[in-house]
């Protein structure tokens, strides 16, 4: 078997949440207070906030395009791609289901070790090369999106009181809607943890091993509260 790495699992909980905040507008949204913001028609007022928005607009060409994001999702995770050559991921989807319903049941033990190193492999095999690489590039776009979002005065300006509130109005007001926020933001901080967990626990995973793989201990315990979480933001 082709060693498994924890680093690219770890990439993968980026793209994963990336591609979950994607379809919140996230990356939509700020753009859109860019444009404002150049037109004149963003009320800011500190400079720290509007330094902040021309550093973002002035960095774009640097940036992974909505196309270039979309298609990483695609070869990573198997959703989101409209590109007929992005190879996309097919195995990950009833993977990841696998694993998450037989931790939400709390099956054999056997079962759960099994389904996690299948999961675990797949991350590993597509979080390598260029996913990555743009890992890194989306955690730190991620970091100054939330950054922007999350400032008093673009909060100020549309009487929101946090980031969501930010992205659910402007959403609204300009990109005909956010869609269910909750269940994006649910999805993508559940799913996060779900991949966190499964890099710290690798080389537990790929033991042929009879001892317990999930127990009571608070990060399992977190697990199964994420697994939960996920299921239950599921439509219908």
């Amino acid at each position: 078997m082709t060693r498994l790495k924890p680093e690219n699992i770890k990439a993968v909980e980026v793209i994963y949440f990336s591609a979950m905040l994607e379809e919140a507008q996230f990356f939509n949204v700020v753009d859109r207070l860019v444009a404002l913001f150049q037109s004149g028609l963003l009320p800011i007022e500190t400079s720290a906030t509007a330094g902040k928005l021309y550093k973002y607009w002035k960095q774009q060409p640097t940036r992974l395009t909505s196309n270039e994001r979309k298609t990483i999702y695609s070869r990573v995770l198997g959703i989101g791609g409209s590109d007929a050559g992005s190879n996309p991921n097919r195995e990950f989807a009833d993977l990841w289901l696998r694993f998450i319903s037989a931790v939400s049941a709390f099956s054999d033990q056997t079962a759960i070790r099994k389904a996690g190193r299948d999961l675990a492999g797949n991350l590993s095999l597509h979080g390598f090369g260029l996913a990555y690489y743009a890992a890194s590039d989306l955690q730190s776009q991620i970091k100054t999106i939330t950054s922007l979002l999350s400032a008093p005065d673009v909060r100020s300006a549309y009487g929101a009181s946090d980031m969501w509130q930010v992205i659910d109005k402007v959403a609204t007001l300009d990109l005909g809607g956010a869609g269910n926020l909750v269940r994006y933001r649910t999805l993508a901080e559940s799913g996060a943890t779900i991949i966190a967990w499964l890099a710290r626990k690798l080389s537990e995973l790929v033991k042929d091993s009879k001892r317990p793989i999930l127990t009571t201990q608070r990060d399992d315990r977190r697990l199964i509260a994420a697994c939960d979480s996920w299921l239950q933001s599921q439509p219908g």
